[in-house]
């Protein structure tokens, strides 16, 4: 059943007022937050806000008047807004076409510039106001904040991280087409609606050329797997990770020792123990031998990773969304090499694993930490920032830091992807435009665009030093 909530049939106009009483002129995108309609009023050049009584006010802008100034409500200007996106928090996002720009709006109604420059188009990636779009229409958000645009002139897809860093992520500026692929081999033709569901698809409304895209979902980490000698007190092994998203995610978490002799590795771990707390340190779950509880053997069998050594440990378990710390340690105090594993069993589901970490000792030779992690669960890569962190330990602590970590990044075959021994000696700018640079100098950082696969990141000692270090996996998109 068809009603109108507002506005009247054939009639223009820009009166505030309650249902029929109101107008509108041009309305495109629409919005929904917190129960209230945002309206794109194209023709007004304003942001309607249209509650669940029908009552019509004017959130930002003011009618009759183009512009591009940030400030509040009527303070702020916009010309030919088109598309509409809310977040979770109640901000507004708006292509603000004609300004070839995005703006956000607050709950507050205080509008800012996200991205681009107004009044200069372009198809420029870079961050905030150094990219450029070219008449954007299109616009939405996925569950871990980066904004999606249809620019449309371009005829390309635009990403948009929390960070403001814009990035192509499909088609060529300014070349049209209608060619599936991967990345910049596909082409559009002036795309103008789009769509995000849970599991990170992309949809399009491919305008000229008449037809509706997907696009493919983005990798997750689907697994960590971190090896490092397990001492005693601070220098346990702790695996901390967090899942994102809304709904409850199945995982096993294992505690690996005797199996590893299989690989040539000696001074292993004999009888590692397992426990798994939650965000404020309470213990949730632990396991001493796998067997040892026929429940969980029964799940831990199931999923086809139970630990191949009957004094191995793990836990199978479902978690809600939040942070997690998996410790593991010797029986009776036992030291040598482990390896602290997490896969994610539930890649269906609307949550993921959206950081992965492993804090350990590091030593030399054989006794380095090296964190394995798989990207998988969709058909694109994901951008990745890999941290290794020593010395910001010691200031929250930690007894014995690894006073200068470093790091390399290896694909599945051992081949270096990259290296790095203090993160601001490359890529400064972009890995503080994630908002997840390391806090001391010394520590090191690398960011890179993978494709789904398997991964190693190994921390060291520069110039053979030793001490507590931290490996990190985070999915940026």
């Amino acid at each position: 059943v068809v009603t109108t909530v507002a506005g009247f049939a054939g009639v223009a106009g820009s009166t505030d007022g309650t249902g029929s009483a109101a107008r509108f002129s041009g309305p495109r995108g629409i919005a929904v937050a917190s129960g209230n309609i945002y309206v794109a009023d194209t023709f007004n050049n304003t942001i309607r806000k249209v509650t669940p009584a029908g009552v019509v006010t004017t959130f930002a802008g003011l009618a009759g008047q183009t512009g591009s100034a940030d400030g509040t409500g009527g303070a702020a200007r916009f010309n030919r807004p088109r598309g509409l996106a809310a977040d979770d928090a109640g901000n507004i996002y708006v292509a603000d076409t004609t300004n070839s720009t995005i703006r956000v709006i607050s709950p507050s109604a205080v509008v800012t510039t996200l991205a681009g420059a107004a009044g200069v188009a372009g198809s420029m990636d870079g961050t905030g106001s150094a990219a450029r779009f070219n008449g954007p229409i299109g616009i939405t958000l996925d569950d871990t904040g980066n904004v999606y645009v249809a620019d449309t002139v371009n005829d390309t897809i635009r990403k948009i991280t929390p960070a403001a860093v814009v990035t192509t992520l499909a088609g060529l500026p300014l070349t049209a087409g209608s060619a599936d692929g991967a990345g910049s081999n596909a082409r559009f033709a002036s795309p103008q609606g789009l769509g995000v569901d849970s599991t990170m698809h992309l949809f399009v409304s491919d305008t000229g050329n008449n037809t509706i895209r997907i696009g493919g979902s983005v990798s997750r980490p689907l697994n960590i797997s971190t090896r490092a000698r397990v001492e005693t007190g601070q220098n346990v092994m702790i695996g901390g990770f967090i899942i994102g998203g809304d709904e409850a995610k199945t995982v096993i978490i294992r505690a690996i020792g005797p199996s590893l002799e299989q690989v040539g590795l000696t001074d292993i771990l004999a009888d590692p123990n397992l426990e798994l707390h939650g965000s404020d340190g309470s213990l949730i779950t632990e396991d001493d031998n796998w067997k040892d509880d026929p429940d969980q053997m029964a799940l831990i069998t199931a999923t086809g990773l139970a630990p191949s050594d009957d004094l191995e440990s793990a836990i199978v378990a479902t978690l809600d969304p939040g942070s997690y710390t998996a410790i593991v340690n010797g029986g009776d105090g036992g030291t040598g090499i482990g390896l602290v594993e997490v896969y994610d069993l539930g890649e269906e589901t609307g949550s993921y694993l959206a950081n992965i970490s492993t804090r350990g000792f590091v030593q030399t030779g054989d006794n380095v930490m090296i964190g394995g992690f798989i990207l998988g669960g969709g058909t694109s890569g994901a951008q990745v920032l890999v941290r290794a962190i020593g010395p910001s330990l010691g200031a929250a602590g930690v007894n014995g830091a690894l006073s200068d970590p470093t790091l390399e990044l290896r694909d599945a075959d051992g081949t270096l992807i990259s290296s790095n021994d203090n993160w601001q000696d490359s890529e400064q700018t972009e890995i503080e435009d994630t908002g997840l640079a390391p806090t001391d100098p010394l520590e090191s950082a690398i960011l890179a665009e993978l494709p789904a696969g398997s991964y190693t990141a190994i921390v060291a000692g520069a110039g053979g030093s030793t001490g507590v270090g931290l490996v990190e996996v985070y999915a940026l998109q």
